[in-house]
């Protein structure tokens, strides 16, 4: 770890370099240490260690950037020297208007010490847990246990000076029976790795896994949809990165670009992002060092805001709510849905006739705009009929407006689990929802 006086003395030489009035600086330690299994055995453990360095140079309204991965400033100046040729060589953007001004932001816990020194011999007791556990019930376990340390430490020249160091530590297995083609998903995402029970996660997966032995073809077509977190998590993301930010829509990219103030979901769902709240991998500030705000984005289904960064704030007359992310554009990184007062349990008994969906695998969005997604079930997709779960169905093709879903659902749980999508990049805390209508396309052979 480099802390924070080391880091924030290196950036005030870094912007020292340059001799134009207007310089940010942006120092990020990422360290992931990681092992993996497959068929119930250790196979790989590594430690990655990245460090980079972003500079970010204006002149007039004209930006130039560079990043390199070293702190030798001889690297750092070349590096500087960069940035500034190639501002000089940009045309003016006329929507810029200034790199952010300091704001004051609240500390929050984000570092654990037992995740950010964690073993490989602590991970592999973990894993080993969770083996013994689906090989007690005849199942092998893949899979892999991460635990990730974070620093970031931001510095410009209108005065901001930011630094914070976080944790996060994630378990996640498929387990798969050598008897048949039944498969189970779980996984736990947390900033403090001795919040998770290998054991647990093992049962879990193992449970549904059991329930897949000998799936069978269900026809596509409009079913209800019983969708744990893991499911819910690929839905909102879409929600997320094409809908929730300023760009997209003040580009009429969005879903609610001309309806702000409409409903677009179902009254019974409320979104916001709360950078504050510690169920989430929450986080005081964003990589423009701007303190986080609380923004509400859907309230009782109706479209309340989206989040900015300060240069699509700027374009408004607003300020950014601190949610600048390494891509243009503001983003959601802490979303959070209010929950109900169901479970799991209730939504198989209310269900006539659906299915139960453990989570979804590649999913896309085709329709930015009516947010269409498609993707394949998996590692644990049932039949319902009558309240009760009947047999396993082989995995089906979902493709449906994210938007109908959630103007449809008549479940809400009461529990929420903090997510990631399948792709790992979008976090949430979600509730389980059951939807009266779900609209799938095909059906695959296994």
């Amino acid at each position: 770890m480099i802390g924070k006086e080391q880091s924030m003395e290196f950036l005030e030489r870094v912007l020292k370099l340059s001799a134009l009035p207007t310089v940010e600086a942006r120092l990020t330690h990422d360290r992931l240490a990681l092992t993996r299994f497959a068929d119930s055995s250790i196979h790989q453990n590594l430690v990655k260690d990245t460090i980079a360095l972003k500079l970010r140079v204006v002149i007039g309204k004209k930006i130039g950037t560079a990043t390199v991965n070293s702190t030798a400033m001889a690297d750092v100046r070349r590096a500087m020297g960069v940035a500034e040729r190639l501002a000089r060589l940009q045309t003016d953007d006329a929507d810029f208007v200034s790199l952010p001004s300091p704001t004051a932001f609240v500390a929050a816990r984000t570092y654990y010490p037992e995740t950010a020194q964690c073993s490989p011999a602590e991970r592999a007791a973990a894993v080993e847990t969770l083996v013994q556990t689906a090989e007690s019930a005849t199942l092998k376990a893949y899979g892999s246990f991460a635990t990730e340390t974070n620093e970031i430490a931001i510095a410009n020249s209108h005065g901001i000076r930011a630094y914070n160091c976080s944790t996060a530590a994630c378990l996640r297995t498929v387990v798969m029976s050598p008897r048949h083609s039944g498969t189970g998903y779980a996984d736990f995402l947390s900033r403090n790795m001795a919040d998770i029970d290998p054991k647990a996660l093992g049962e879990e997966a193992a449970e549904r896994c059991s329930l897949g032995e000998y799936a069978r073809d269900l026809p596509p077509g409009e079913l209800e949809a019983v969708l744990t977190p893991y499911a819910v998590s690929d839905m909102i993301r879409f929600l997320g990165m094409l809908g929730f930010t300023a760009s997209s829509l003040q580009e009429g990219r969005s879903f609610m670009s001309g309806r702000m103030g409409e409903r677009v979901v179902g009254e019974n769902i409320s979104i916001w992002d709360d950078a504050m709240d510690p169920e989430t991998l929450n986080m005081p500030f964003d990589i423009e060092g701007v303190a986080k705000r609380r923004v509400s984005l859907i309230e009782k289904g109706v479209a309340a805001g989206v989040v900015y960064d300060s240069y699509d704030a700027h374009k408004e007359g607003l300020v950014s709510t601190g949610h600048a992310a390494r891509v243009r554009g503001g983003m959601p990184a802490n979303l959070v849905m209010a929950p109900g007062n169901s479970s799991l349990a209730k939504m198989v008994k209310s269900t006539k006739r659906g299915v139960y969906i453990t989570r979804f695998h590649y999913t896309h969005c085709p329709d930015p705009v009516n947010v269409i997604m498609t993707g394949t079930t998996r590692d644990g997709t049932y039949f319902i009929e009558n309240g009760e779960i009947k047999y396993p169905i082989k995995n089906l093709r979902l493709t449906d407006s994210v938007l109908r879903i959630l103007s449809h659902v008549s479940h809400i749980s009461a529990e929420r689990k903090l997510q990631r999508d399948w792709w790992g990049t979008f976090t949430s805390y979600l509730p389980a929802l059951k939807a009266e209508r779900c609209n799938f396309t095909g059906a695959t052979t296994f």
